[in-house]
């Protein structure tokens, strides 16, 4: 992992001119990507914190184990039900991509028929087949199927090579080592017809609610032998069939195939002290090697810990070295045709560990490592999440490792001076820089059969290429297109009417926009890292974007959507943010933004008063809303009303949804609302985590939350203001307790329409819902874009009223948008006259004042502090401002930030060719 400072360079050169006139800047901008990770230095599992935080049961405080099929099967059952009319949007959901942007991918194959097919398979993305080297992909497995794929092969025996087998599951991902991680599987899938379709082969598949009780849940390898016999490595075990998936035996590893023969029975595989990490290895000469993890889901080691080989007479040896590590996690493996009797194997435990096996002999290697000798830095595994090794085909010393970054050796890391430093992050940039071409999190690494020299990456990025693996400086190209997989956290759609423009962020891939009208389009990167909550103002005057853990920027852009300025916005003493953090603009006042931190929520009057070209947490106009700091757990949502203006409802990581009432002064009255709280299984108070919060634009009054957590009521409405509150889950719900196979909501929206009634939509785990009516527990959610969104999770939605459009923004199947008809138009209430000083307070002031005017229409506005001689002492202000109450603050410092002596000042207020002045006193 890497620190996530962002490193910025600017380049200002500006020129002042007195009185009115506008500052002339010319500037170039550059922000250098900030890194992914699935952690922070202080808190390294953060990722997998906030998305189990948001998923677990409030009773058990686990996961659910199977989850997923249940809440699949239930949503089939939701939709075999319905009313395919009553679907609220009638237009087609229009795929926007961005088809130029890769997911996390674990699953890449070429054939072997014709190198120019490409197969690979997205974590949550499903899989995708290419026949042009992946200059172009087509998805072949259908939305509404499980999403999830984690490895492939191919049956390359002549005459069989049409048959294609692929794995599910992701145990170790972004989130926690347990197996109710959110990308679980439901077995493996079969092609027999070259992966163009795809049908889960029955003998693999629960398909039923319960517990953790089939290893087919978690494929880690899949590989096919010369015999046709298929051996799958799975949680706990290596499982082998020979009648293409049919039945299935154990060939190493406890027998989780049949939990009901342990003494005592095992009803939950996570208490069978099996492996939790398995991979299998087979060579072209027909060799089979296998690992098993010393780690498992009960924390003792496991007695099948360790490296097997298959002998000649079918029985799987250890071959484990003299001075492997004891407690070991994820191993993978690897050889050279060239050399079939070499082995490599990289083992992942309190250091890495990498050895070579010859056959006969080990000799451990794992001083030569990247960072062991200071001269790169080290291989990072991030836990085991990103762990490669592959050996050259026509060179078994040319090794290639893999963590975040991507390492080549070619002396078989014999030593440490043979070392190159190949993709990932960029050696020669910052440490936030990507490879040129390339991303980091390394899972693949595939060599073209006709010139091993070309070689495609999978990675957290997607699919890359390059034509020249051996070069001193590798050149990698992305192949990407149509390859729609990315993980989006976010959505924002600009304010503009008929604005193609719509701006995302994605885990692992930062923040993009789109920026052409064109379906399934390429978008354009804006910000590295993981992409958080984005927003924007009229006009696009303003884009606001963010990444993991708060950090926070505000971006102008010229017409060719390149930056033109920049300014970090979070405010200095913010603490507690969550992974992905949220925070607002005011749709009564685009000057204004409300931002979650920890346990508070933060309200800033007036972004455009920070200066641009800062990259540094900032104090100008941030305060804490006091009121809120009422809770024990850190702010999960929010969002602010637009008629009448100024009422927060904000809720919290721990169930609970507060109202408060905002009257532009420093007082705010803040009222619990609501939080459904149940008995957990030790029979303490237990509640869940508000996932999203929609406030009717045109009543304040009707507001409607949601949870995200499984086996809990997940949709709730108020008609009065908190009031009353009602579970108007219906059906999203199995059962009314919450339990069963409903869905994680993640997100809610309301839309109002011209005839007075109104449509309400959920983002869930599995797709986008509607209603035209909320009837409590009775309350009919109907699916929609089945085809197109079908069960991917939808994380969350926009809505713009001028037109109708709203977007969907899903965890690896990109983003979708439609147009609703008849929809209400809502604006802001108008500001009337010209410009109104309406105060300066506090009045005379000791450390900082604040001046509050008015203005009836978006424009510039200047705001100049002169001294009792008329000299200009700074320019507070000089900023495109919006229509409504315009707040600035004076902290009684000159120019160059030094303060000035105490006395009566002047300030001047420009907008519009109007010019207001008063006096102000400062008192030091």
């Amino acid at each position: 992992m890497i620190n996530c400072q962002i490193a910025i360079t600017v380049t200002l050169i500006i020129a002042f001119a007195s009185g009115c006139q506008q500052e002339r800047v010319e500037r170039k901008e550059i922000i250098i990507d900030a890194p992914s990770a699935i952690g922070t230095e202080e808190d390294p599992h953060a990722r997998a914190a906030f998305e189990r935080m948001q998923l677990v049961d409030p009773a058990t405080h686990e996961i659910p184990e199977l989850i997923n099929q249940h809440q699949v099967n239930y949503a089939r059952q939701v939709l075999a039900g319905q009313n395919h009319k009553a679907r609220v949007t009638a237009s087609e959901w229009r795929p926007l991509g961005p088809v130029n942007v890769g997911g996390r991918t674990r699953a890449l194959a070429i054939d072997v028929t014709d190198e120019n097919i490409w197969l690979a398979g997205a974590v949550s993305g499903g899989m995708y087949r290419s026949t042009d080297q992946g200059i172009n992909w087509e998805r072949t497995t259908h939305p509404a199927m499980l999403n999830s794929v984690t490895c492939i092969a191919q049956d390359t025996r002549p005459g069989f090579e049409h048959i294609w087998y692929y794995g599910t599951g992701e145990l170790r991902g972004s989130s926690s080592r347990a197996s109710g991680a959110p990308y679980r599987g439901d077995g493996i899938y079969r092609s027999v017809d070259g992966g163009e379709t795809w049908d889960v082969l029955v003998s693999t598949s629960m398909n039923r609610p319960a517990d953790f009780e089939s290893p087919f849940n978690y494929v880690w390898d899949i590989v096919v032998d010369q015999s046709g016999s298929v051996y799958a490595a799975l949680y706990g075990c290596v499982v082998k069939s020979d009648d293409g998936g049919q039945t299935w035996d154990v060939v190493l590893g406890p027998d989780l195939l049949h939990p009901e023969l342990f003494v005592p029975p095992i009803e939950d595989l996570n208490e069978s002290g099996a492996p939790f990490y398995t991979s299998v290895l087979l060579t072209d000469a027909g060799q089979l090697y296998a690992s098993m993890s010393s780690f498992t889901a009960l924390g003792y080691r496991s007695q099948y810990a360790g490296v097997y080989r298959r002998n000649a007479v079918d029985v799987w040896e250890e071959i484990t070295p003299f001075g492997f590590p004891i407690e070991h996690d994820r191993t993978v493996m690897t050889y050279s045709p060239s050399q079939g009797n070499w082995l490599y194997v990289l083992t992942e435990s309190a250091s890495l560990n990498f050895w070579r096996f010859d056959g006969t002999n080990w000799q451990n290697r794992s001083q030569y490592l990247p960072a062991v000798q200071d001269t790169l830095p080290a291989i990072d595994t991030q836990d085991s999440y990103n762990v490669l090794a592959r050996a050259h085909p026509l060179d078994p010393n040319i090794v290639f490792l893999g963590g975040t970054n991507l390492y080549r050796s070619t002396n078989g890391f014999s030593s440490s001076d043979q070392t190159t430093w190949i993709g990932g992050y960029d050696p020669d940039g910052t440490t936030a820089a990507k490879y040129p071409g390339h991303h980091p999190d390394q899972h693949e690494l595939l060599f073209m059969p006709s010139d091993p020299n070309q070689v495609l990456s999978a990675n957290d990025g997607g699919v890359r290429y390059t034509s020249q693996i051996l070069a001193p400086k590798v050149t990698w190209q992305a192949r990407n297109k149509g390859y729609v997989s990315s993980q989006f956290y976010t959505i924002a759609l600009s304010k503009d009417e008929e604005s193609n423009k719509a701006i995302g962020g994605m885990q692992d891939n930062g923040t993009y926009m789109k920026v052409f009208a064109s379906e399934n389009s390429s978008w354009k990167e804006i910000l590295g890292g993981d992409g958080s909550y984005a927003a924007t103002t009229p006009e696009e005057k303003f884009w606001y974007v963010s990444f993991q853990s708060g950090q926070t920027y505000r971006l102008t852009l010229n017409k060719e959507n390149e930056l033109t300025s920049f300014a970090e916005v979070d405010p200095v003493g913010g603490e507690g943010y969550l992974f992905i953090n949220p925070y607002m603009l005011d749709p009564n006042n685009y000057n204004r933004m409300y931002m979650a931190a920890g346990r508070v929520v933060w309200r800033n009057d007036n972004l455009q008063q920070i200066p641009s070209g800062k990259q540094n947490p900032t104090s100008v106009n941030w305060s804490q809303i006091a009121s809120t700091e009422g809770s024990s757990s850190a702010v999960s949502s929010l969002d602010i009303s637009t008629h009448p203006a100024h009422v927060l409802y904000h809720g919290t990581s721990y169930g609970a949804v507060f109202k408060t009432i905002y009257t532009n002064t420093d007082t705010a009255q803040t009222d619990f609302v609501y939080q459904h709280v149940i008995q957990d299984d030790a029979g303490r108070e237990s509640s869940g985590y508000i996932s999203s919060i929609a406030i009717d634009p045109t009543d304040a009054q009707r507001t409607m939350f949601t949870y995200s957590n499984y086996h809990f009521p997940s949709v709730f409405f108020t008609p009065d203001g908190g009031q009353t509150v009602v579970d108007v889950s219906g059906n999203m719900e199995e059962n009314p307790d919450g339990s069963g196979g409903g869905s994680s909501v993640r997100w809610c929206e309301i839309v109002p329409l011209q005839n007075g009634s109104y449509l309400y939509f959920l983002g869930t785990s599995t797709g986008l819902y509607s209603t035209t009516a909320l009837d409590g527990a009775q309350t009919v959610w109907v699916k929609e874009a089945d085809e197109s969104i079908g069960n991917s999770v939808v994380s969350m939605l926009d809505y713009r009223s001028s037109d109708g459009k709203l977007i969907a923004a899903t965890h690896g199947n990109g983003t979708f948008e439609t147009n609703i008809e008849g929809t209400l138009e809502i604006t802001p209430e108008p500001v009337e006259g010209s410009i109104e000083v309406l105060t300066a307070y506090p009045n005379p002031f000791e450390d900082q004042v604040t001046l509050l005017f008015s203005i009836p229409e978006s424009g510039r506005a200047v705001v100049q502090v002169l001294n009792s001689a008329g000299q200009l002492i700074k320019t507070i202000l000089n900023a495109e401002q919006f229509a409504g109450e315009v707040s600035v603050t004076w902290d009684g410092t000159n120019a160059t930030g030094t303060p000035v002596d105490p006395g009566m000042y002047f300030y001047r207020v420009y907008y519009d060719g109007a010019l207001k002045s008063g006096k102000l006193l400062y008192r030091n």
